[in-house]
C-alpha cells in the first residue's frame, strides 16, 4: 500500500535521531511538544526518498544518496517569520545614537568603513530596512562627505531558500505590508506586476552569504553593529553562549550588538553594558583597557 503525508508519524527514537541531527547541523533544538514540525515538513521528503519510515529516511541521509538533502530539511525547517523594521527601536537607536557618531568618524577619516552584519535575516527585510534607514539619515541631514557605499552591509542566513529571496529583493503585497509605512515604499520600491522591487541603490549595497553561526566568524572581520534577533531563542544554552563569545570577538570596541526584545543579562555579564531605548534592550561592546 502505498504511504501518504497523512500516515506520516514518527516515534520516539525516531524523533530523538532528527532532533540531534537538526541541532548539530544548524544549532536549532526542537523539543518534544513540537515533534510535529519533523513530522509536517519533512514528510514530503521521505516519501519522494522512497522510505517507509523517519528511521529508513535518516539511513537514508546518511547513505548520502542525495548530498542536497541536508539543505533541503535545513530550508524546511527554520523559522522565517520576519517584517520591515520589526518593533522599530533597534532602528531609532541606529538613526538617533549610532548613525551620528560613525558618519561623524568616516567624515574625519577616522573610519575607513562603518560595517553592519545582519545574522538569520531571512527573506531580507531586515537588512534592507537597515540599509534603507542608513541612506534616509544621509539624505533628510545632507550629510556632505559620506556616502552609502561607505557602509558594508553584510547579511546571512543558513537557509539557501530566503537568500535566494532576499538576493531578489523582490517582494508580494502581503509581504511588502508587514511593517513597511507608504513613505518608505513610495521611496525606495517600484510596483512590477504583482511584486514589488526594492530600489537597486538599497540591493546593491548588501553582501549576502549562506553561514551557519555555529561555524567561526574570522574571515568576516569586525563590525560596528551586529542584528541577531529573534535566533538565540531556537539554540540551546550552551550554543547561545559561545555565538555571544564569537559575536563579541567580532565587534570592534564600543560596537552594538542587537539581539530582540528580550533580555539575556546572564549571557553578556562582564563582556557587555546594557543600553535601554523604550521596551528594547540592547548592547555595546565594553572597549578593553589598554
Amino acid at each position: 500500500m502505498a504511504f501518504t503525508l497523512s500516515q506520516a508519524s514518527i516515534s520516539e527514537d525516531e524523533f530523538l535521531l532528527f532532533k540531534n541531527y537538526i541541532a548539530e547541523n544548524s544549532g536549532i533544538v526542537i523539543s518534544p511538544e513540537k515533534s510535529y514540525l519533523i513530522e509536517t515538513r519533512l514528510s514530503k521528503f521521505m516519501i519522494d526518498a522512497g522510505a517507509d519510515s523517519f528511521g529508513e529516511f535518516y539511513d537514508y541521509i546518511n547513505s548520502n544518496s542525495d548530498p542536497s538533502m541536508l539543505q533541503k530539511i535545513i530550508n524546511a525547517i527554520t523559522v522565517n517569520e520576519t517584517q520591515w523594521f520589526r518593533n522599530e527601536a533597534p532602528w531609532k537607536v541606529l538613526e538617533e545614537r549610532l548613525l551620528p557618531g560613525l558618519v561623524d568618524e568616516l567624515a574625519r577619516g577616522r573610519k575607513k568603513r562603518a560595517r553592519i552584519w545582519c545574522a538569520a535575516v531571512s527573506t531580507g527585510q531586515e537588512i534592507y530596512s537597515t540599509v534603507m534607514c542608513v541612506d534616509n539619515y544621509l539624505s533628510k541631514n545632507r550629510i556632505n562627505g559620506v556616502a552609502l557605499s561607505d557602509f558594508d552591509f553584510f547579511a546571512t542566513d543558513i537557509s539557501s531558500h530566503v537568500l535566494d529571496i532576499a538576493k531578489k529583493g523582490r517582494y508580494d503585497k502581503i509581504s511588502i505590508m508587514r511593517g513597511l509605512n507608504d513613505w518608505y515604499k513610495e521611496r525606495y520600491f517600484t510596483e512590477n506586476g504583482s511584486a514589488w522591487d526594492i530600489d537597486s541603490k538599497i540591493r546593491d549595497s548588501v553582501r549576502f552569504e549562506r553561514f551557519n553561526l555555529q561555524n567561526s566568524y574570522r574571515a568576516f572581520g569586525l563590525f560596528d553593529v551586529i542584528f541577531c534577533r529573534y535566533v538565540l531563542i531556537y539554540f540551546s544554552d550552551v550554543l547561545k553562549k559561545e555565538i555571544i563569545t564569537k559575536m563579541y570577538d567580532s565587534l570592534l570596541d564600543g560596537g552594538v550588538l542587537f539581539t530582540g526584545n528580550y533580555a539575556l543579562y546572564d549571557l553578556f555579564e562582564g563582556s557587555f553594558s546594557a543600553n535601554h531605548y523604550e521596551n528594547l534592550t540592547y548592547y555595546s561592546k565594553k572597549e578593553v583597557a589598554k
